[in-house]
């Protein structure tokens, strides 16, 4: 992942990424347009289908 909030010497915080999943909105560590990183929806064990969508 390409985030722009990765500062040298830091550690990497997917958090401060502003990227989220277009199907379940959740944040995913990604910037605006990257691809989501696979993930499971809130709450279930289920495989998210918005995995390598672009973030919104």
């Amino acid at each position: 992942m390409g985030c722009t909030h990765n500062h040298p010497g830091a550690r990497f915080d997917p958090g401060e990424c502003p990227g989220s999943c277009p199907v379940c909105y959740s944040t995913v560590g990604a910037d605006l347009g990257q691809p989501v990183a696979q993930h499971q929806k809130p709450g279930s064990r289920e495989m998210c289908p918005g995995s390598g969508q672009s973030a919104v």
